[in-house]
C-alpha cells in the first residue's frame, strides 16, 4: 500500500514530525509505503486564475510545471495525506495554491480510489483549515481528519498522552481503510452533488465544455454502483429543486 502526503509547511517543522509519527504508527500495522511531496520544494507555480482548467479542462493550463507528475502520484497512490499548518486561521499560501491547481477536481472528481487524511496543526483556527482541506482532491474518501494544536512552549504528560492517543486512532482507522478499500455506495450529499452538476453542465456546454463531456456518459452516479432507488429519488428531487433555484437567481435576470 502507498500513500502519498502531501506537505504545505513551507519549512519541516511540527507539521512534518506528525506525519512521520503517523508513519511510524501505520508500519507497525502493516507494510505501508510513504512518499513526501514537499511542496515548498517542487515547481508548483501560482494559479493564474484563468479558468481555463475548469471551463475547458486541466489540459489547457497555461502553466507547465510539476503539476502534472504531482496528479500523477496521487492517482497511483492509495492514500493521500493533506498536512497543512494554520496560518492566520486558515491553511498556509503553499496549500492554498495546491488547492487552486487542483480545483477542478471537484467539477470533474477522478480520485475515487485514494483514501483521504486531513492533518492541521498549529494554534487557533484548525477547524478552518480542515474545512478547506477537505474541499480538495474530488472524489476521494476523506476517512479521518486531526487537528493538533502545537505551541512553543512544553506541553504537559497528559497532553501528550492525548496526542499519541489521536495519532494512534487515526493512524489505525487511516490504514483499515486502505487495506478494505474498496467501492461504496454514495451518500445522499455526494449523490446531490453528481446530480446537480451533471444537470449544469447540460445548461452549460457552451461556456464549460469539459463539465459536459465529463458528464454526458455518466447516467447514475460517476461510476457503476448500485444505488438505493428511494436515495436516488431524493437526491434527484433535490438536485432539480436546486438546479431550478440557481437558474432563477442567476442565469436569468
Amino acid at each position: 500500500m502507498k500513500v502519498i502526503a502531501i506537505m504545505g509547511s513551507p519549512h519541516k517543522g511540527k507539521g512534518y514530525e506528525l506525519i512521520k509519527r503517523i508513519e511510524s504508527e501505520m508500519k507497525l500495522l502493516g507494510n505501508v509505503e510513504f512518499e513526501y511531496v514537499f511542496l515548498s520544494d517542487v515547481n508548483l507555480e501560482m494559479c493564474k486564475g484563468c479558468f481555463n482548467c475548469i471551463s475547458k479542462g486541466a489540459e489547457f493550463c497555461p502553466i507547465k510545471d510539476h503539476k502534472e507528475s504531482i496528479e500523477r502520484k496521487l492517482l497511483s497512490s492509495d492514500g493521500i495525506i493533506l498536512s497543512s499548518p494554520g496560518y492566520a486561521w486558515n491553511v498556509s499560501g503553499l496549500m492554498k495554491n495546491f488547492i487552486d491547481r487542483f480545483a477542478y477536481t471537484m467539477h470533474r472528481p477522478e480520485f475515487f480510489n485514494q483514501s483521504l487524511m486531513l492533518v492541521a496543526n498549529g494554534g487557533s483556527g484548525l477547524n478552518n483549515v480542515l474545512k478547506e482541506l477537505s474541499f480538495t482532491l474530488g472524489g476521494s474518501d476523506k476517512v479521518c481528519e486531526l487537528a493538533i494544536t502545537t505551541t512553543p512552549w512544553e506541553t504537559n504528560k497528559d497532553y501528550e498522552k492525548s496526542i499519541n492517543r489521536n495519532i494512534r486512532r487515526s493512524a489505525k482507522k487511516f490504514y483499515d481503510s486502505l487495506e478494505s478499500r474498496k467501492e461504496k455506495s454514495p451518500k445522499l450529499p455526494d449523490l446531490i452533488w453528481f446530480k446537480m452538476f451533471k444537470k449544469m453542465s447540460n445548461l452549460s456546454k457552451e461556456t464549460l465544455p469539459a463539465d459536459y463531456k465529463y458528464y454526458s456518459d455518466k447516467s447514475r452516479y460517476f461510476y457503476e454502483v448500485k444505488i438505493n432507488p428511494i436515495k436516488s429519488l431524493i437526491s434527484d428531487f433535490i438536485a432539480t429543486v436546486g438546479v431550478i433555484v440557481i437558474k432563477k437567481r442567476i442565469i436569468f435576470k
